[in-house]
């Protein structure tokens, strides 16, 4: 569109004075890929240990990490001690700053209740270091500001004998863990399982009550004709979907209130039952808690 408006006088003018604006951006873009590629040809697919202070969520993404020197700043809120093990994921190289993606080596055990049980899920941590690098990508200046975060090897066992290795290893289950997961599951069954006849109840209570309103006129009739056929139409989703249902009825508008009404019971009548229907397969095993 900007060519179409620009005459070919003005797009000559334009064209010469970006033209060393684009050279000069071009070969730097090349050099940031280059280092890029450099950096990810050392690193990537192997081990550091990391010697500086590091942050995360642990909740499946790579968190940030400011990095300025070796001061590390981060909103995540587990803190790793210097020394932890890590694998380098990738590299990557922006003007001014060089971004390291790394998977720690090992786990946290993170608590949660569920009703009167205690909990802990094994999460995997990750990180992504942002390393100030001032200046146009520069192969010495980021090889000297990982150098000074990282301690390079080749495999996790070579990383593991480094003195500079803080040793962590992810936390133990509690003694008897086993005993109360097995009786967690047996709980979460039973609990599972009064949602739905709960549920259940509900629907069938609900269709119940539109039998009772059913009338015999035509308008009527034909009105709840067309709302059984809407409703026949209905994706009801999985098993947890269908215990938290809420239905709410299609309204349609041009039509008189008796067919409205007619169409408003079509569509609760079917729902009711096809959500009891459908709610017969949720039931689950309670299996026994262990002795």
């Amino acid at each position: 569109m900007i060519r179409n408006l620009l005459s070919p006088g003005r797009r000559l003018a334009l064209a010469l004075a970006l033209a060393p604006i684009l050279g000069l951006a071009l070969p730097a873009a090349g050099r940031a890929a280059d280092l890029e590629a450099d950096l990810n040809a050392r690193y990537r697919g192997g081990w550091v240990v990391v010697k500086v202070p590091l942050f995360s969520a642990c909740d499946g993404f790579y968190n940030d990490n400011d990095v300025s020197g070796t001061r590390v700043t981060s909103n995540a809120k587990h803190r790793f001690a210097q020394g932890e093990l890590a694998h380098v994921e990738r590299i990557g190289v922006r003007r001014g700053r060089v971004d390291v993606f790394l998977d720690l080596a090992e786990q946290i055990l993170a608590e949660r209740r569920d009703g009167p049980f205690t909990l802990y899920d094994p999460l995997t941590c990750k990180i992504q270091l942002k390393v100030s690098v001032p200046g146009k990508p520069d192969p010495a200046a980021a090889e000297a500001a990982l150098g000074d975060l990282f301690e390079r090897h080749e495999d996790a066992r070579a990383a593991e004998a480094s003195p500079a290795w803080n040793g962590r290893r992810r936390e133990p289950y509690p003694p008897g863990y086993e005993k109360t997961l097995a009786a967690y599951e047996s709980w979460k069954a039973a609990q599972t399982n009064a949602a739905v006849q709960t549920r259940l109840a509900h629907a069938v209570e609900e269709a119940a009550r539109v039998t009772d309103r059913i009338r015999s006129d035509s308008d009527y009739l034909e009105g709840f004709a067309a709302g059984v056929e809407k409703e026949r139409n209905r994706s009801y989703g999985d098993c947890p979907s269908l215990i938290d249902n809420y239905f709410s009825p299609d309204s349609r508008s041009g039509k008189g209130s008796g067919w409205s009404r007619g169409y408003e019971d079509g569509q609760r009548l079917t729902h009711g039952l096809e959500l009891a229907h459908r709610l017969q397969d949720c039931f689950v095993p309670v299996p026994p808690p262990a002795g």
